[in-house]
């Protein structure tokens, strides 16, 4: 039996039939407009293979005009031979009939496609095979766009499993439809497959299992989303962790609700260290009140003690007011009688006297510091500086000394301490002397917060051992005999500069000079009222 297909002039195919069996060809080869004009690349073969007849969209599949250049060409020219051959043995396999079967197929032209084949045999009256008809699909758009959502779709899992925070997908009614591993892992499971179909209850405290539960529906109700929510999760074993949950309603292409995304952070280290920090700043202000209740205790005792000071240095001054008079008077009236060791002694005891007295006006006036900050008044530095300059001039010039005062501020604060310190600094850097010329520099720098103060020397310098000690009350380094003086000097600068809020210090070379430092708050900078 043969069987022929040739185009007509019209473009049909025309089938020509061996005179073997024309009605059975002709019933099964039926070459209507239908078939010739179909959608679907279709082509039919005999079963060694040859084209005996295809169809307008199966000539444009493989790049040709007419179906000339394709009748009596071995199907394998466009499907490989090992490819078509598993179709036939498909086909045998699967009672005469498959469908989408995926092949490459080669078009005239060169080019390559991937399409997909639906075929079946032709049977004769005896349902004996005499051919085969193909169906040709070009899937090479879908694939590629088959390819592109699973490489989405695994960028997608890749994201999901990456980010720690658990991320998780529901349907309208709650229940699970996927989740990350993170979320995975804190539910417990070894998948997170384990989780679709199932609700919150099925692994988590009914408590709250029903409080996320009436959350989402309400999500879903009013399509509102809910944002950074901090819960309480409870799991079935009673083990709790804390997460900031933020879920967001899903609507279909017709904005209708289908379920929600939801993802949820751990912050119970967070929850726990503010739970420390409460129980730190618990603690910090107890003892901030105690500090305080002690500060006051102390600020009251300070007050007792210096009122103390004060009241007995006072009052020593009556009696040793007397002894010196009547020393005076020994030594007035029966000078001229004591001889030798008795009228040494009674010099003696007028220079301890005297030598007392200076200490009790030391004191009174270190009380005074405490006791009675006089009213704040303006104080242009540079004009106080030069005031000062004038009170010590008998030792400038005794020395052949230089005072160098630089650009200084005006200060509202009170005059009195103020000149008290720069006094004693000045005085001190003048005292403590040996330089052929002895200078003192006094400078000033200014921050955004203070002035710093500083007064350079050129002196004898001070031992770094004794830094520590220059502030004491009556402490000394160098014999009364050398220099004179109580002591009190530095400990009365301290406590003025303490009294304002400031810090006072030393910075020295031994045998070279010393440097003293002291700030001042930026606010005695300004008029305060």
């Amino acid at each position: 039996m043969t069987l022929s297909v040739k185009a007509q002039e019209n473009g049909s195919p025309e089938v020509r039939i061996s005179p073997l069996e024309p009605e059975f060809l002709s019933k099964q080869l039926s070459w209507s407009a239908a078939f010739y004009m179909h959608p679907e690349a279709t082509v039919i073969v005999d079963l060694s293979g040859k084209i005996i007849g295809c169809n307008q969209s199966y000539m444009e599949l493989c790049g040709c005009h007419s179906g000339d250049e394709l009748l009596g060409q071995s199907i394998t020219r466009f499907i490989k031979e090992d490819e078509y051959s598993r179709v036939i043995e498909t086909l045998n396999g699967n009672k005469s009939r498959i469908a989408g079967l995926e092949v490459n197929f080669s078009a005239v032209d060169g080019r390559k496609i991937l399409v997909e084949v639906s075929a079946s045999f032709v049977k004769d009256s005896n349902e004996e095979p005499v051919g085969v008809i193909l169906a040709v699909k070009d899937i090479t758009e879908r694939k590629s766009l088959i390819e592109r959502l699973l490489q989405e779709k695994r960028m997608f899992d890749i994201l999901m499993d990456s980010i720690p925070d658990a991320i998780y997908f529901k349907d309208a009614n709650s229940r699970f439809i996927k989740i990350n591993k993170p979320k995975a892992l804190r539910m417990g499971l070894k998948s997170p497959d384990e989780a679709i179909g199932k609700t919150d209850f099925d692994f988590y405290h009914e408590d709250f299992a029903r409080e996320a539960y009436e959350d989402e529906q309400r999500i879903m109700r009013t399509k509102e989303p809910l944002i950074g929510k901090v819960e309480e999760v409870k799991g079935r074993d009673g083990r709790v962790r804390w997460v900031s949950a933020t879920k967001i309603p899903i609507l279909d292409e017709n904005g209708r609700v289908v379920g929600l995304v939801g993802i949820s952070r751990d912050i119970t280290d967070l929850k726990l260290m503010e739970k420390k920090l409460e129980h730190a700043c618990m603690e910090l202000k107890e003892r901030v009140e105690e500090l305080q209740r002690i500060r006051r205790e102390l600020e009251r005792s300070n007050r007792e003690l210096e009122n103390y000071t004060y009241v007995v240095s006072h009052d020593l001054k009556t009696p040793l007011r007397a002894i010196r008079s009547f020393i005076s008077f020994l030594l007035e009236d029966y000078g001229d009688k004591l001889e030798g060791e008795g009228l040494e002694y009674l010099r003696r005891i007028d220079a301890a006297a005297a030598r007392m007295n200076e200490f009790i006006e030391d004191l009174l006036l270190l009380s005074r510091v405490g006791r009675k900050f006089m009213e704040v008044e303006r104080v242009d530095l540079n004009e106080l500086l030069d005031e000062i300059v004038q009170d010590l001039k008998p030792i400038i010039e005794s020395k052949k000394a230089k005072v160098i005062v630089s650009k200084l501020p005006v200060l509202y604060i009170q005059r009195v301490w103020i000149k008290q310190l720069f006094t004693n600094l000045v005085d001190n850097g003048l005292k403590f002397n040996k330089s052929e010329v002895p200078t003192v520099e006094v400078s000033c720098e200014e921050t955004p917060s203070k002035y710093i103060f500083r007064v350079r020397d050129n002196g004898i310098g001070i031992r770094e051992e004794h830094l520590g000690r220059l502030f004491n009350l009556f402490e000394r380094l160098h014999s009364g005999e050398e220099y004179e003086g109580t002591g009190a000097g530095l400990a009365i600068c301290k406590k003025i500069v303490e009294g304002w809020g400031g810090k006072i210090w030393a910075e020295s070379v031994f045998g070279k000079g010393s440097t003293f430092s002291f700030t001042i708050p930026k606010k005695y900078g300004r008029c305060e009222g």
